[in-house]
C-alpha cells in the first residue's frame, strides 16, 4: 500500500507559496497603479529631497566641489515641486482630456478641499517654528488660482505661463515697493494672507503660478510620448542655459551682482526706512539677477525651464520603469533603473507625508541636540536622505499611499462624491 505524503512537506509547500501574493502586491505598489506616471513621481521625489538639501545641507556656489552641486537645490527644488504640482493637477482632472460638466465641478470642489487641508496642515507645521520657509500654504493659493485654467489646452496654458513668467517678476519687484511708498502696510499677520500669497511673500503667486501652469500644460499632453520627453530635455536645459548666459552678461554690464544688490538695498523700502514716492526707485538692473528666490524674469524662465528639463529626464526614466514587457528595454538597464527610480518614486508618491515629517524631524533634532538647519557637515543630510528613501520605499511597498495622501484624498472624495474626473 503506497505511503501517503507526509504532512510536514505539504505545510512547507504552502509556506513557500504563501508569500508570493504579498511580494506581488508589494511590487505593484512600488510600480504604482495604472493611473500613475512613474516619471512624475520620480521628479516629485527629487524635488522633495532637493528641499531637504536646501534646508539642512552644507552648500556653496563653487560647482567644482560637491557642495557646489548641492547648491543647485536652492530655489530649483521648490520650483520643480511647483511644476510637478501642475502635472498632478492635470492628472487628477482628466489628464489629456480635461473634464467638463459635473466632472469638472467635482474636480474643482476636490481641489478646493485639498487647498483648505493644505492650509490646515501648514498651520500645524508652522507651530513648530523651525525657520523653514513653508511652501504648502502658497501651494494652496496656487491650486485655487489654477482652477480657471483647467479647461485650457496645452498651447494656451504654455502661453499664459510664459506671460506670467515675464510680467509677474515686475509686479513682485515693484509692487511691494509701491505699496510701501503709498503709505500702505505690507502684511505681517494672517489678515494680509492674500496679499502675502499673491505678491509680497517668499513664493509670490504672481511669479510662481507660471511654474504650476507650465506643469499643467505638460500634464495635458501625452506624458508617455518620447517626442514630448526629449523635447522637454532639449528645450528645458537649452532655454535655461541661454537665460543664464543673458543674465550673466547683463549683470556684468551693470557692474556685477554685488553692485546691483547694493543699489537695490539703498533704494528699496524693504531694507530700511520707507522711501518717498519721488525718491529714486530700485533700479531695473535688479531684475537682471537669477539667484535663488530672486523672482526675476531670468529666474522664472531659467529655473522654470531647468525644472522642465529635469521633468523630461524623469519621464524618460519612468519610461524604462513602465516598460514591463517591452522588448526594447534590456533587462540589466531596467534593473539598474528600478534600483534608482523606485525609492525616488516612493518619496514622490508620499511627498506630502515626507515633507511634513521633515519639519517634525528638524524641530525635534534642533530641540534635543543641535540646530539641524546649521549643520557642520553634510552627514545629517546624508542620513536624512537614506532613511527617507528606505522608509518611503518600505511604506509604499507594504501599505501603498502615504497617511496624509490617503487622508486628503478621502476627505476630498467624501466632500464631493460626484462623478469621478
Amino acid at each position: 500500500m503506497p505511503t501517503p505524503p507526509a504532512e510536514p512537506s505539504t505545510t512547507a509547500s504552502a509556506r513557500s507559496v504563501a508569500p508570493v501574493p504579498v511580494l506581488r502586491r508589494a511590487g505593484r505598489n512600488l510600480l504604482g497603479g495604472p493611473g500613475r506616471v512613474a516619471g512624475a513621481d520620480v521628479a516629485r521625489g527629487i524635488a522633495v529631497l532637493g528641499m531637504f538639501t536646501a534646508h539642512v545641507g552644507v552648500t556653496s556656489a563653487d560647482l567644482g566641489t560637491p557642495e557646489g552641486w548641492l547648491g543647485l537645490a536652492h530655489g530649483r527644488s521648490s520650483i520643480l515641486f511647483a511644476v510637478v504640482a501642475g502635472v498632478s493637477l492635470a492628472l487628477v482632472t482628466g489628464g489629456r482630456v480635461p473634464p467638463s460638466g459635473q466632472a469638472l465641478r467635482t474636480a474643482r470642489g476636490r481641489i478646493l478641499v485639498r487647498a483648505a487641508l493644505l492650509l490646515a496642515l501648514v498651520a500645524v507645521l508652522d507651530l513648530f517654528g523651525t525657520r523653514v520657509l513653508l511652501i504648502l500654504g502658497f501651494y494652496a493659493a496656487y491650486f485655487v488660482l489654477a482652477l480657471p485654467f483647467l479647461r485650457l489646452p496645452p498651447a494656451r496654458l504654455a502661453a499664459v505661463a510664459v506671460i506670467v513668467a515675464v510680467v509677474g517678476p515686475f509686479l513682485a519687484y515693484y509692487g511691494p515697493e509701491a505699496l510701501s511708498r503709498a503709505g500702505l502696510r505690507l502684511p505681517h499677520d494672517g489678515s494680509g494672507a492674500v496679499t502675502d500669497f499673491l505678491l509680497t511673500g517668499h513664493y509670490p503667486a504672481v511669479v510662481w503660478l507660471a511654474y504650476v501652469l507650465a506643469g499643467l500644460a505638460v500634464g495635458r499632453s501625452d506624458l508617455r510620448s518620447p517626442t514630448l520627453q526629449l523635447g522637454l530635455v532639449a528645450a528645458g536645459f537649452g532655454v535655461a542655459a541661454v537665460s543664464s548666459l543673458v543674465s550673466a552678461t547683463l549683470v556684468a554690464t551693470a557692474g556685477g551682482a554685488e553692485a546691483i544688490e547694493q543699489r537695490v538695498a539703498l533704494t528699496s523700502s524693504a531694507f530700511g526706512p520707507t522711501h518717498a514716492w519721488s525718491a529714486p526707485w530700485p533700479p531695473l538692473e535688479g531684475l537682471y539677477l537669477e539667484g535663488p528666490h530672486d523672482d526675476t524674469m531670468f529666474e522664472a524662465v531659467g529655473s522654470g525651464a531647468f525644472a522642465l528639463g529635469v521633468l523630461g529626464l524623469c519621464l524618460l526614466l519612468g519610461r524604462v520603469v513602465e516598460a514591463r514587457t517591452a522588448l526594447w528595454t534590456p533587462r540589466v538597464l531596467r534593473a539598474l533603473t528600478l534600483v534608482v527610480a523606485t525609492p525616488l518614486a516612493a518619496v514622490g508618491a508620499l511627498a506630502l507625508t515626507v515633507y511634513s515629517a521633515q519639519i517634525v524631524v528638524i524641530w525635534w533634532w534642533t530641540r534635543t541636540r543641535w540646530d539641524l538647519l546649521d549643520p557642520p557637515t553634510n552627514e545629517p543630510l546624508g542620513w536624512m536622505v537614506l532613511v527617507t528613501l528606505a522608509a518611503a520605499t518600505a511604506w509604499r511597498a507594504l501599505l501603498g499611499r502615504g497617511p496624509l495622501e490617503r487622508l486628503f484624498s478621502a476627505v476630498a472624495r467624501r466632500a464631493f462624491p460626484g462623478v469621478r474626473a
